[in-house]
């Protein structure tokens, strides 16, 4: 089972390579690594196990190695590395910047479910600005089909144009399905250090009147911006 895992991993990764790299130079694109995320994920399954079989990791840092897997994932562009070596507690000397955080609110729409990185640092990252990957899901858990509207009270929001193969920069408010979209605002300035940045994700309806909504607040943290546990709020 372990082997026809790393298999299939491998084989993903091989068969999307090649196109990204001609498509985006070395970096493969935010879809590429969503269509390979299942993937990832299944084998992070088994060698979690593995390792904590072997005593690489303890059995109460599970959740912790595997946000920080799947944060080097995405901000590596899926060429990072995998933490799994005889180091006892070995996630202290990671970055925590670096781990994907799930953030999740209830609204009047459904559960809302937001996965970003714990930081952004615009001088410091492999990926064009913070990762936003949004979903709602209903009181069974089910996925609820939705759009979704980001808007930013300061910098811009960065999509993946697939005809023009090429990140492009969309401006302060962009409408999508809740696909990854990356935020990003350079260079910092006093001005809005003082005035930290507020995201705002409404759900929309069939005729794009909103739903519900919540806000992401990011914080200041010197030469970038951090997201805490409790940044992600309900507002309508």
């Amino acid at each position: 089972m372990k082997r026809a895992i790393c298999m299939l991993l491998l084989a993903a990764l091989l068969g999307s390579a090649p196109g990204a790299l001609a498509a985006d130079g070395p970096m493969l694109t935010a879809e590429d690594l969503a269509e390979l995320q299942p993937a990832y994920e299944a084998f992070l399954d088994e060698l979690e196990d593995l390792i904590v079989e072997k005593g690489l990791l303890a059995d109460d840092q599970r959740e912790a190695w595997r946000m920080y897997q799947l944060g080097d994932f995405f901000q590596n562009g899926g060429y990072g590395m995998i933490a799994a070596m005889y180091t006892p507690d070995l996630l202290v000397y990671a970055r925590d910047v670096d781990s994907l955080v799930s953030l999740s609110c209830q609204t009047g729409a459904g559960l809302l479910e937001l996965q970003t990185m714990r930081g952004y640092t615009p001088l410091d990252s492999a990926v064009p600005g913070l990762l936003l990957e949004a979903a709602l899901s209903d009181a069974e858990g089910l996925p609820v089909a939705c759009r979704f509207r980001f808007t930013a009270s300061q910098g811009s929001f960065i999509a993946w144009d697939a005809l023009g193969a090429r990140y492009e920069e969309v401006g302060v408010s962009l409408i999508n399905d809740g696909r990854p979209v990356y935020w990003s605002n350079q260079p910092l300035t006093s001005d809005e250090l003082a005035q930290p940045p507020v995201i705002t994700l409404e759900i929309l309806g069939e005729d794009d009147s909103a739903l519900a909504s919540a806000t992401l607040m990011l914080t200041p943290s010197g030469t970038g911006w951090r997201v805490e546990d409790g940044a992600l709020r309900s507002g309508l």
